[in-house]
């Protein structure tokens, strides 16, 4: 497993942009180009269950995650089937004067011939923090219709 931390700077309140964020029904809103559809399977509260259809490198992956949801601020997500089962992100969001600053733990695990594609990891690792930067641009606009 590679650990890495992604930071993050939005303009929006720690509160709106944190329940756009965990708002696993309606994320594919905010993001349709990467999030093609959503089901929550299970929903225990703070916790859910989630298939997720995705594009992701130009590839379509369905996979099923685990969201827990500890409010105000952190939100873990665990990658439960498909070629990267087991990764995970944990995610930070901290109020500061002029928004909120948002830390991505992510904990990457390949699997299967995926570990042996020695540039994959570090291409993988370049493109979520891409998508990171672009869920904030979104989620900003998205916060404007609301």
């Amino acid at each position: 497993m590679s650990e890495h931390n992604f930071l993050q700077k939005s303009n929006l309140d720690r509160d709106v942009i944190f329940q756009l964020s965990t708002d696993i029904e309606n994320f594919h809103k905010i993001m349709p180009k990467y999030f093609k559809s959503l089901k929550v399977i299970s929903d225990l509260s703070d916790e859910k269950i989630v298939l997720e259809s995705i594009e992701f490198l130009g590839r379509r992956l369905e996979i099923k995650t685990k969201h827990v949801i500890i409010r105000p601020n952190i939100h873990k997500v665990f990658i439960l089937t498909g070629p990267v089962k087991g990764t995970s992100f944990f995610e930070t969001y901290n109020s500061n004067s002029s928004g909120t600053d948002i830390s991505i733990l992510v904990n990457l695990k390949l699997n299967g011939f995926l570990k042996f594609i020695p540039f994959l990891k570090i291409l993988l690792l370049k493109r979520m923090n891409f998508v990171m930067s672009e869920f904030i641009i979104c989620a900003e606009s998205y916060s404007k219709l609301s």
